[in-house]
């Protein structure tokens, strides 16, 4: 069977593509493509699907790969340049040096097998079906694992740029971990036992600890990151469809577990504003006045809010 030039040409890519994202080594790849055609000019039978034989081929030659070497090569600095390189294409970020910096150095917190998933989804060109066909892995497993990558880039490069109070900062990862222990707090506080949550709060004596939350519905929380510790302010309604907050301050160790050192602590001062009434349109036009800075937080002047509260106490004591 005859093949144009095109057609090989667009064989060896692939071949190339699917070894460098088992790989991630460009020579091994290039080696391992041009061995996939040698073997495919050789043996291919034109009953089967061409590009499927290539891929299989190519994975084969990357088993005899690993075979031979004592360990797999983990070469985040590559992966990471090149996925840069492609993204650097983007005038947005180009334009900006000190975001392009902080997006590069943010590809060192993922994840193996993280970064072999980005970096073949550039260089198919962001083409999902083309990835879905080639890779064994469902199409919702897929989008799932791209997005969290993306995301989990996008709270790192924003960590990079200094932002510390902004839930911009929370990887799909963290958002997780947190969900999971609020979620298990609110079961144990209801059920009292506390002290099941024990690897939790290893690290504070509860020993002493008295609370008054009573939690019918978490709402959302806010963040802020400082020396790598993490306070979290959580809004909920209480059991009389009342809106109120606790916060915590946690880290999470060396095997991804969220430790506690603030247990949840109740604050009293929460003031909650119906969506449509005049206080809430006020502090709206206060947030598009004064956008947030940096680190995430609104400028907004501390006495402007206190304005606002100030004549809601005064139009509540009038009823």
């Amino acid at each position: 069977m005859e093949f144009t030039e095109k057609q090989l040409q667009e064989m060896q890519k692939i071949a190339f593509d699917y070894a460098l994202y088992r790989t991630g080594n460009i020579e091994v790849s290039q080696d391992i493509s041009s061995q996939t055609i040698s073997l495919f000019l050789l043996s291919y039978k034109s009953s089967s699907d061409m590009k499927r034989w290539i891929i299989s081929t190519a994975g084969n030659y990357c088993k005899k790969y690993f075979a031979k070497s004592s360990k797999e090569t983990k070469n985040t600095e590559k992966y990471g340049s090149e996925i840069f390189k492609n993204l650097m294409e983007n005038p947005i970020v180009e334009s900006d040096l000190e975001l392009s910096k902080a997006f590069k150095e943010s590809f060192n917190a993922l994840t193996e097998v993280e970064l072999q998933t980005i970096l073949y989804y550039f260089k198919c060109n962001e083409n999902f079906k083309e990835i879905h066909e080639n890779l064994d892995i469902s199409y919702d497993a897929l989008r799932k694992r791209l997005s969290r990558i993306k995301s989990k880039l996008k709270a790192e490069t924003y960590k990079k740029l200094g932002y510390y109070g902004s839930k911009r900062i929370v990887t799909p990862q963290l958002n997780n971990l947190i969900i999971k222990f609020l979620q298990r707090f609110k079961e144990n506080l209801e059920n009292g036992t506390i002290n099941k949550m024990y690897y939790y709060f290893s690290d504070v004596d509860l020993s002493n600890y008295e609370h008054n939350i009573k939690i019918k519905k978490i709402i959302e929380y806010d963040i802020e990151l400082l020396n790598s510790v993490y306070k979290a302010w959580v809004f909920y309604e209480n059991k009389q469809d009342i809106a109120e907050s606790f916060f915590i301050e946690f880290y999470i160790d060396e095997n991804n577990y969220l430790r506690i050192i603030t247990p949840p602590t109740k604050k009293s001062n929460l003031i909650v504003f119906d969506a449509d009434s005049m206080e809430a349109k006020k502090i709206i036009e206060l947030l598009k006045k004064y956008p947030e800075d940096k680190t995430g937080r609104p400028n907004v002047p501390k006495e402007e809010i206190d304005q606002i509260i100030q004549q809601y106490k005064e139009k509540q004591k009038e009823k």
